[in-house]
Formats: structure tokens, C-alpha cells, sequence
């Protein structure tokens, strides 16, 4: 558990990706997490090995590029709201949620931002500093800073595309 950082404690966190900090699934469960969302392609992730210990687990990926390139931002709007849906029924279900991508810092910090804007209704920057506050390397990839920025206030603006 020593690489989540939690937005919400014990509900909602965040962590690198297993690629970059090895995870013991079992350990992760006894602390009390019931679902993986995976906001990369799942890199190292198997279905099963969730199954097998319980654990609910999703796959929404975001854009990893950096910086990022036209169509980046639709195509996150589009994913955001269903890695929404998914933590929103694990806490329904009392399941805390851990979200990783690979770092643990652009797409996973864009996801809890997200979460905050919706969930508490956060200004696009109010969001991301209370992030940052908890992972200060988070949206740092080159352009993603303005890149989060830009999605965010445009789900405060207009709501979701779901």
C-alpha cells in the first residue's frame, strides 16, 4: 500500500500502474480495496487474477500522449464518464477503488479531477490542486497541464458527452 495516495481515504486512491510499482493483489484486497480501474491499456492487469481474489475491475483508457494530439481531449471526454459509472457503483457497493495508469500521475490524476468536479463540484482548478496536493507530480507530462485544464472546464461548462 505504500504507493496509494488517497483522494478520498479509504474509498478512493490512486497508484502507479503494476509495471511500475509492483502490487501484491491479495495485500491490496486484506487493506481493503475491492476494485482496480485501470485508466491505461491494463498493462500487466488480467481479469482473472481480479476475479479469483474478488476484486471488481474495469479497463477505461485515456489518451497517453505527451504531449497531447488533436482529438486527445474527445476522445477522453468520452471515456471519463464510464470510469465514472464504474467507481461510483464499487462505492455504491462499499468497494474502495484504486485507479492506476502506468505513472500513477497524468491519466489517473485526470481521472480523480474529474471525479472531484463531478462528484463535489470543483472549479477545473480547484480539482487539480487538490490533486496535486496528494500527488504533486500529477498532470506534469508535457501539455497535459493545460490539457486537464481545458477537459475539465469543459465538463463544468457543457456536462458529460456519455
Amino acid at each position: 500500500m505504500n504507493s496509494v495516495f488517497w483522494l478520498i481515504p479509504q474509498k478512493l486512491g490512486g497508484r502507479p500502474g503494476p509495471e511500475r510499482a509492483r502490487w501484491n493483489l491479495a495485500a491490496l484486497r486484506d487493506a481493503g480495496v475491492g476494485a482496480i480501474l485501470s485508466v491505461n491499456d491494463g498493462l500487466l492487469c488480467h481479469p482473472d487474477d481480479f476475479r479469483a481474489l474478488g476484486l471488481a475491475y474495469a479497463c477505461v483508457p485515456l489518451s497517453d500522449n505527451a504531449p497531447p494530439q488533436p482529438g486527445d481531449d474527445d476522445a477522453c471526454l468520452r471515456a471519463l464518464p464510464a470510469a465514472y459509472s464504474f467507481v461510483g457503483q464499487q462505492l455504491e457497493h462499499s468497494r474502495a477503488v484504486i485507479v492506476h495508469c502506468s505513472s500513477g500521475k497524468d491519466r489517473t490524476g485526470l481521472f480523480l479531477a474529474y471525479y472531484l468536479v463531478r462528484e463535489e463540484g470543483l472549479s477545473a482548478e480547484e480539482a487539480i490542486e487538490r490533486v496535486r496536493k496528494l500527488r504533486p507530480i500529477a498532470l506534469t507530462a508535457s501539455g497535459w497541464d493545460e490539457f486537464a485544464l481545458d477537459i475539465l472546464r469543459r465538463v463544468r461548462r457543457d456536462g458529460d458527452q456519455s
